[in-house]
């Protein structure tokens, strides 16, 4: 069951340390209903990847930072809450790992505490490193880009190769291996998303930025709540972003202050708008602040509350201003506000209609003028494949964007900026050069993308080949609602989907839902298409192979053996996919005991192999090396005949 370019599944043939696992995957360029006996076999590409080194041998590079961006200039107000942390990371008693959690309002500025404090104290450490952990998604990729980064001067294929569950599992174990390290958690959701990592660590810091204030007790974690900056340092602040004369106008200081309430974000973009303006001065942006119609501001959505309408006030007249200077930028600060928050890279934008790189370039330089965005210049030691600029937009910003436009505002946008992201996916998921791509684009793809879009198919096919089997499963989820929902529970589009959602959570480890759910597709299947349709016996073939994985050899050995006639009726005694189920019995034959047997099967399949397919293909190959295998298997357990 394929619809184009959809995998069929996996049919394997059993213990992965002896047996060589077969995939089924389709062509990519038949139509949507494509046929099993179009299907090829080929090798798993993990049993060609190379392992990635012992974690506890691996020193940290000299040199390398994995901070984001260099901290602010502009800083004040905040010495107790370093001070506090220091005490806590520094002087805690006890072994273990360490861990502190920073809470606070969206735009207090925890993420930029978090940043100073590991700019400060980076002497103190042998690696810093920074993770974006707004979903558990983010939380794996953050820690395998970490792997990668300590593997690159190593092994810099194995580092390539290793998908996203490999790469985060290895650095959670060189973490867990080495000591004096830091790692930030920027802006966890739920405790839930950390505590599996935290749980693993031994040793070493780690700082985590949240706005969420519950669950993290039993973690024996007490959060330093980050409140509103004092006004004398807020006023500071303001002084110093906006310069003479006007630093020196206590009294003006201390009312936009007030207005704003004392929130660093807005303090930060109000003081850069006056900075940035000509003839702008602090007496004429209150007067302009005051100005700001109500109804742009008065109503907040409950996750932004008072700070979103602050926020609110003074994006309306950045927005304003801006507009008058460079319209784009407006264009592009509302493309932005609908992709993900953090490190979108710039080259998207180069694609925008009606512009061109230069344009987009000047656009993005006037938002980070005036504070509405920050842009992150390429590393040194880029990765070929990697993004080169990146932007970032402030979570609050975002949401009082998206706010202030109309519903129909809201979706073009969200059009414009799906159909951005879709131009940029490479059209080779599967292959490891376009990993890097995908693996910037995966959360800003999953903001934008809606659940018809063919991105989501690469993205799936991406996440797949690069191992993250969870996330593949959630995406998949969403394409089978969408399939019921637009085409009918028994449209053959909607059959693929399902099948294939059973395929990623057998991966993902579920090997007993992936029988279930197959189990369930069957009936629908053999009505739809009929019994002996070839769509009908790969999802028999896949719930034998399923099965086998959940645990029961025997009863995988028996579903093959009743399959493997039909096989040969329908499709020919010689077709690929009866090679496989062939060659799938025999594995299950000797995983459920008779070694004798499986090694039988194995000579009877080989010689059909060598003339069918080849004697040097990869499976005639493979089929050698298992006969030799169960041999070895049958003849030891054999008694001595002399």
């Amino acid at each position: 069951m394929s619809s184009a370019g959809d995998n069929t599944g996996i049919s394997s043939t059993g213990d992965q340390a002896r047996n060589i696992q077969l995939q089924a995957k389709s062509s990519g360029q038949s139509p949507m209903h494509q046929a099993a006996g179009d299907l090829s076999i080929h090798h798993d590409s993990s049993s060609l990847r190379r392992p990635l080194p012992h974690a506890e041998s691996v020193p940290v590079p000299a040199g390398m930072n994995g901070l984001p961006r260099r901290p602010a200039a502009a800083f004040v107000g905040r010495d107790p809450a370093l001070t506090a942390l220091h005490q806590v990371l520094e002087d805690k008693p006890g072994t273990g790992v360490i861990s502190q959690a920073v809470l606070g309002l969206g735009g207090v500025g925890k993420s930029e505490l978090a940043l100073q404090y590991a700019h400060r104290h980076r002497q103190d450490y042998e690696l810093v490193w920074w993770i974006d952990a707004d979903s558990p998604d983010l939380i794996r990729t953050g820690l395998a880009a970490l792997a990668q980064a300590l593997t690159c001067g190593i092994d810099s294929v194995a580092a390539e190769q290793a998908t996203v569950e490999e790469a985060a599992a290895w650095a959670l174990s060189w973490l867990a291996a080495h000591p004096g390290w830091l790692v930030i958690f920027d802006n966890v959701e739920e405790v839930a998303d950390v505590e599996p990592y935290l749980a693993r660590l031994v040793h070493g810091h780690v700082l985590i930025t949240t706005r969420r204030d519950i669950g993290w007790q039993h973690l024996d974690i007490t959060p330093i709540r980050l409140e509103l900056l004092s006004r004398p340092a807020a006023t500071t602040l303001l002084a110093g972003l906006i310069g003479p004369p006007d630093s020196a106008n206590a009294r003006a200081l201390n009312e936009l202050a007030e207005q704003l309430g004392d929130l660093p974000l807005a303090l930060t973009q109000a003081g850069a708008y006056i900075a940035r303006t000509p003839r702008m001065t602090l007496t004429r942006y209150l007067e302009l602040l005051k100005d700001v119609p109500a109804r742009l501001y008065a109503t907040a959505t409950p996750a932004g509350g008072d700070t979103e309408r602050v926020v609110a006030k003074v994006l309306t007249l950045s927005h304003a201003r801006i507009h008058e200077i460079n319209p784009l930028a407006i264009r592009m600060l509302n493309l932005l506000a609908c992709y993900a928050p953090d490190n979108l890279p710039c080259s998207i934008l180069d694609t925008l209609p009606d512009t061109d790189p230069l344009q987009v370039g000047e656009a993005l330089a006037l938002l980070a003028s005036y504070s509405l965005i920050t842009l992150t210049p390429s590393p040194t030691d880029l990765t070929p494949g990697e993004p080169e600029d990146l932007v970032s937009v402030h979570r609050l910003i975002q949401a009082v964007t998206l706010h202030q436009l109309t519903p129909d505002q809201r979706d073009h946008n969200r059009h414009a900026a799906a159909e951005l992201i879709l131009a940029a996916l490479p059209d080779n998921p599967g292959t490891i050069d376009a990993w890097p791509a995908y693996r910037a684009l995966l959360p800003h793809a999953r903001n934008v993308l809606p659940p018809g879009s063919p991105g989501l198919y690469l993205l799936v096919e991406y996440l797949g080949a690069s191992g993250d089997y969870s996330t593949a499963v959630q995406l998949q989820q969403d394409r089978c609602a969408h399939t019921v929902a637009t085409l009918g529970a028994e449209h053959p589009a909607t059959l693929t989907t399902r099948h294939n959602l059973a395929y990623w959570m057998g991966e993902a480890g579920d090997a007993e839902a992936a029988r279930d759910q197959l189990t369930a597709l069957l009936p629908i299947v053999e009505r739809v298409l009929g019994a002996d349709h070839p769509d009908t016996l790969t999802a028999r073939h896949e719930i034998a192979s399923w099965t086998g994985n959940a645990g029961d050899a025997a009863a995988a050995r028996d579903q093959y053996a009743a399959l493997l006639p039909t096989r040969q009726r329908v499709q020919g005694a010689d077709h690929p996919n009866t090679l496989t189920t062939r060659h799938n019995l025999a594995s299950w034959t000797g995983e459920a005991g008779d070694a004798t047997a499986a090694r039988d099967q194995y000579a009877a399949l080989l010689p059909i192999r060598e003339r069918v397919q080849g004697a040097d293909h990869p499976n005639t190959l493979t089929t050698r090396h298992n006969l030799a295998s169960w041999t070895g298997e049958a003849e030891g357990m054999e008694p001595d005949s002399g």
